[in-house]
């Protein structure tokens, strides 16, 4: 038999007899580890939610460390992009004009040289006979003549170097280059290092040993060979490298009272120097390799006295090596240098003479011009 349902009324008489009950009193010890519980679950709760809260922190740090990388590479990207072009090798001239067979040897093997090629360095240029080539270099050009080769060495910071092999190669600066730096042209016996100038450089041979020979026409050029300076050279100077064919031990300095003998020397003996260095005596011989190395290092005392302003004494020296050896494979560069030193020096009369007398035995030779302007002043 089922129980019947409990009415509304009954619900609330009981929870009304319920109310006016006493509520028992909750144990002491019982309600402290009871409260220690709740403590330690809200402590934990909190602990919980700190940590949360912390890698959500580092989440978030890693997530922007990666986009600013991400960024930094896609703004490299587009930076860097055109960098090719600026790491591309600098030019060490370009070709203006080009005249007869020219061509250029590259690692690659050889081909004709056209205008408005580009030349970066490492080129070795060669010309066959009448033909020619004008080379953009630095703040002027270069002009390779016929029967040349001229090797492109790569540029640095500072330098701008040409190499001659053979040939002739004329150079003009028309403006000075920059503090620091210059151009060297290299011959395989000497260096012409300049700042700013125009000259010209021919390698040649003489008694079969290729020499070197330096024209000037404007501004200064030094002659270095060994790392050292060998000469100085300003407008209208001439240089050739002396010829050496044979070792010599050096040579003791050559006495003043040789130098005093020269007949050129004294004015009242000009006319005697003359006729004794124009015509050799019958007698002479060809200068044998033994005088090589003499006549070179009195030829260097020569230049020496020139390059410290001693025009008389540079004169007097060049005496002394044609009266010695009126035969030298340095006849020319001596008589060039003698009437040259006689003229800078006001010995006027003296210098016209010697002037005369370097027409006479090299009537197209390469200090003509001089020649002719100090022979036709008186």
């Amino acid at each position: 038999m089922s129980r019947p349902e409990p009415s509304d009324h009954d619900l609330l008489r009981t929870l009304g007899e319920l109310g006016k009950g006493a509520v028992p009193v909750e144990d002491p010890q019982r309600a402290f580890y009871r409260r220690e519980r709740v403590v330690r679950m809200v402590g934990a709760s909190l602990e919980a939610q700190a940590e949360i809260q912390r890698r959500r922190t580092r989440r978030w740090l890693w997530a922007s460390a990666a986009a600013a990388v991400l960024v930094a590479g896609l703004a490299g990207a587009f930076v860097l992009r055109p960098q090719p072009a600026a790491v591309a090798k600098a030019s060490a001239g370009e070709t203006r004009s080009v005249l007869g067979q020219v061509s250029v040897r590259r690692a690659d093997g050889a081909t004709p040289l056209h205008t408005g090629e580009v030349l970066v360095g490492g080129e070795v240029v060669s010309t066959g006979a009448r033909s020619g080539v004008e080379i953009g270099i630095a703040s002027g050009h270069a002009d390779l003549g016929g029967l040349s080769e001229l090797e492109i060495v790569p540029p640095t910071a500072n330098e701008r170097r040409l190499r001659l092999g053979t040939g002739s190669v004329d150079v003009d600066l028309p403006r000075k280059l920059e503090a620091g730096k210059h151009l060297v042209v290299e011959t395989p016996d000497a260096e012409v290092l300049v700042v700013g100038t125009a000259f010209t450089v021919e390698v040649g041979n003489e008694a079969g040993v290729r020499a070197t020979h330096v024209s000037v026409r404007r501004g200064t050029v030094w002659i270095m060979q060994g790392g050292k300076q060998r000469a100085v050279l300003s407008a209208g100077d001439d240089w050739r490298s002396p010829v050496v064919t044979a070792a010599s031990a050096p040579a003791a300095p050559l006495p003043k009272a040789e130098l005093a003998a020269a007949p050129e020397a004294r004015a009242a003996g000009v006319a005697q120097r003359s006729s004794v260095a124009a015509r050799p005596a019958a007698g002479s011989r060809p200068v044998d390799s033994g005088t090589l190395a003499e006549e070179n290092r009195i030829f260097r005392a020569a230049l020496a006295a020139r390059n410290a302003g001693d025009n008389a004494g540079a004169a007097d020296t060049f005496a002394s090596l044609l009266a010695r050896y009126p035969r030298s494979v340095l006849r020319e560069q001596a008589l060039a240098g003698e009437f040259r030193a006689l003229d800078r020096a006001g010995r006027s009369s003296a210098a016209t003479v010697a002037a005369r007398r370097y027409l006479a035995s090299y009537p197209s030779g390469f200090a003509r011009a001089d020649a002719e302007r100090v022979a036709n002043r008186l």
